[in-house]
């Protein structure tokens, strides 16, 4: 390593010297030991999690939208966004402005004058978004208000003759599988739509596998990039400015509802307790499980 960097005095032989700097030769010691410098890789699974069986329920949600696609059912895919603390507080990312614009220092709760809840539905087949912009807090009811709210004011139109809607969900948050509340609601707006419901979920800790996060919320988290959330009117406009070169566009709307938490479920519900929810139809005052696979939520 140092022969192409050294040099030795011609009247002495034991004295050499060398070109190199000290942090350049500790440089290739490293590197031909082997070391350089590495991030962290997240791939350790934080729970207990049969790898058979989540490929199973991937490869089944895989079979229902092909299914979904021949019989030309909608495929609905469900998701709610980080929520965001309205004021003149930091976030991250930047944007074109004329001047430099000036934010709080800290990010403290207690600056914050309002919350916005983004809730997302992306039409798998069709390529369209509709984001959903809450005032109040993610709870089950919330969610299936802003599909009611994609449906009927954007999607509704190009499948008219929809007898069924096939929803995907992730395993977390107000739609977990074991979640009584979200089950009821959902047998509630079946017979608001008047259509049958199939809902599958994806398994614990794969939501980044869900199409609606690659597909929607990466170009509405790129337009409120570096934009300053102080109301809900602003964040409106943003996310309405969402479009790609290919022409895919997202539609916004304000879903100014106050959701109350801690609501008790019905003692007359019929609706199954199971925690699986590989994939469900909800259809009336009915919950029939088909293809159970016990994706229990650990997160």
């Amino acid at each position: 390593m140092l022969e192409a960097h050294s040099a030795g005095s011609p009247t002495d032989e034991a004295v050499r010297w060398t070109d190199l700097e000290p942090v350049q030769l500790a440089q290739q010691v490293l590197a031909r030991a082997g070391y350089r410098r590495r991030s962290l890789r997240k791939a350790l699974i934080s729970g207990d999690v049969e790898p058979y069986e989540r490929d199973r329920q991937f490869r089944l949600i895989a079979t229902l939208r092909r299914q979904a696609r021949a019989r030309g059912v909608p495929v609905l895919c469900v998701d709610t966004r980080k929520k965001e603390r309205l004021s003149h507080l930091p976030r991250r990312g930047s944007c074109y402005s004329t001047d430099v614009q000036f934010v709080y220092d800290h990010d403290y709760r207690h600056l914050a004058t309002g919350v916005l809840v983004p809730h997302g539905v992306y039409d798998y087949h069709g390529n369209a978004g509709f984001i959903t912009l809450g005032t109040s807090r993610e709870t089950s009811a919330c969610v299936c208000d802003a599909i009611a709210l994609a449906w009927q004011e954007d999607r509704a139109e190009h499948y008219p003759h929809a007898q069924q809607i096939l929803l995907t969900f992730d395993a977390g948050a107000a739609n977990v599988a074991r979640s009584l509340r979200f089950k009821e609601d959902l047998v509630a707006l079946s017979r608001r739509f008047g259509r049958c419901l199939r809902v599958a979920l994806y398994p614990p800790y794969t939501s980044k596998w869900h199409p609606i996060e690659h597909r929607l919320f990466c170009h509405v988290a790129r337009r409120l990039s570096g934009v300053i959330l102080d109301s809900h009117q602003t964040a409106l406009k943003a996310v309405q400015r969402t479009h790609t070169q290919t022409g895919f566009t997202v539609t916004p709307r304000l879903l100014d509802t106050l959701y109350e938490l801690g609501r008790n479920v019905l003692r007359h519900s019929s609706i199954s307790t199971t925690n699986s929810f590989a994939t469900t139809l909800f259809s009336g005052n009915e919950t029939t499980s088909s293809m159970p696979i016990d994706f229990r939520d650990r997160m």
